[in-house]
């Protein structure tokens, strides 16, 4: 999605996670890396590495100083990480409810919002039908940017 958005060619190069990632950049084997905040947290806060844009459509709460991709002049470039409970199908209604309801308190409590965003996390309640609603909006848009930039089933 970047180089499609940002109109620029590089290499992709896929690394089996973050702690390679972060070796291959502190070694120059790579020039950049997009990868979550709280993962390079460390490295970013003992000067070892630089953050250039945020990846979100608006600034971090994380991270206000840092300039977000479309500032940056890379226009249509929004990717947030996300994560969400998911219960089996099939349980009732109002067990849901009372979970969604637990995590909506939890997650509302200045210490717990405060501890999450100094990890690097902003921490957002939804209702179920948001989830809903946001899971299908990202399937259909990584379909677009896989079908946008060729990528062939293997």
């Amino acid at each position: 999605m970047f180089k499609t958005a940002a109109g620029i060619d590089f290499a992709i190069i896929p690394y089996r996670g973050t702690p390679e990632i972060q070796v291959a950049l502190l070694q120059g084997d790579v020039a950049l890396t997009i990868d979550s905040y709280s993962a390079m947290k460390g490295n970013l806060a003992d000067g070892k590495l630089r953050a250039l844009a945020s990846s979100g459509a608006q600034r971090s709460e994380a991270t206000p100083e840092l300039a977000s991709v479309g500032e940056s002049g890379v226009a249509d470039y929004d990717v947030v990480s996300w994560n969400a409970l998911f219960a089996p199908a099939g349980t009732p209604p109002e067990i849901v409810s009372a979970l969604n309801a637990a995590l909506r308190e939890i997650l509302a409590d200045p210490d717990v919002k405060k501890r999450l965003l100094e990890l690097g996390i902003e921490a957002k309640a939804s209702t179920p039908q948001e989830i809903y609603d946001r899971l299908k909006s990202d399937i259909d848009k990584w379909r677009a940017v896989i079908e946008k930039a060729g990528i062939e089933k293997q």
